[in-house]
C-alpha cells in the first residue's frame, strides 16, 4: 500500500485523486471504460474539460460550444456549478491527441455529467464518437440531444453552430453503424442549425 501511495504522489494523485484500473467494465450500471480516476473537481476549463487529480479529463460523447462561440461561457459555468469542487469518478478507456484522458464523469449519485450537460442544452451529443459507447448510451444521449433542441434549451434558443464545424469548418463524419453490430443512433447532433 506504501508503495502504491508513493506511486499515486509521483504521476500526480497526491491530491487525493486516485488513479485505478476498474473491476469489471460498468460504474452506476453503464457500461464503461476499464480505468478509473476518483478525485475533486479543482478546475473546469470549458463545457467539455474538467481536472480531477491534475489530470485534463475530456467529457466523452460530447462536444460544448468553444468559449468564443455563442453559449460557450455559458456551457462552462453549467458544468462548474455541477462538478467544480465535488468528488468524481472519471471511467475512461483512452486518452486523446492531447494527452486528455477522454471519459465519463460520474458524479457521487451515479448521475453522468456528460449527458447532464447535452440534457440541459450546454453540449452536443457528438455522435462522430458514437461507436466508443453502447448502444443504450447512444440512445440516450440521442435522446437527450433531441430533447434539448425540441424545447429551446441552453444552446438552442438560438441558431447554433456546432464545435467541430468552427473549429473545422466542415461536418463531422457520423458512422453509419458501428463494428460491434450496433446500429448507429439517429442523426439527432450532426446537422447544423
Amino acid at each position: 500500500m506504501f508503495i502504491f501511495t508513493m506511486a499515486l504522489s509521483a504521476c500526480g494523485g497526491g491530491d487525493g485523486a486516485s488513479f485505478a484500473p476498474a473491476s469489471g467494465n460498468t460504474h452506476c450500471a453503464v457500461s464503461v471504460g476499464t480505468q478509473r480516476i476518483t478525485g475533486k473537481v479543482t478546475s473546469v476549463h470549458d463545457g467539455d474539460t474538467i481536472t480531477v487529480g491534475g489530470e485534463s479529463i475530456r467529457l466523452a460523447s460530447i462536444d460544448a460550444p468553444e468559449l468564443d462561440q455563442a453559449y460557450g461561457p455559458s456551457s462552462r459555468a453549467h458544468l462548474a456549478a455541477m462538478v467544480l469542487g465535488q468528488s468524481v469518478t472519471v471511467t475512461y478507456a483512452q486518452k486523446d491527441a492531447y494527452g486528455r484522458v477522454v471519459g465519463t464523469v460520474f458524479k457521487s449519485d451515479c448521475s453522468q455529467a456528460n449527458l447532464n450537460q447535452v440534457t440541459s442544452g450546454a453540449a452536443w451529443y457528438y455522435e462522430a464518437y458514437q461507436c466508443e459507447i453502447d448502444i443504450r448510451q447512444r440512445q440516450a444521449y440521442s435522446a437527450a440531444h433531441a430533447a434539448a433542441r425540441t424545447a429551446k434549451m441552453g444552446l438552442w434558443v438560438n441558431a447554433a453552430v456546432a464545435p467541430w464545424v468552427h473549429r473545422n469548418g466542415v461536418e463531422a463524419k457520423v458512422p453509419a453503424s458501428c463494428p460491434n453490430g450496433d446500429g448507429a443512433s439517429n442523426k439527432s447532433g450532426s446537422d447544423p442549425v
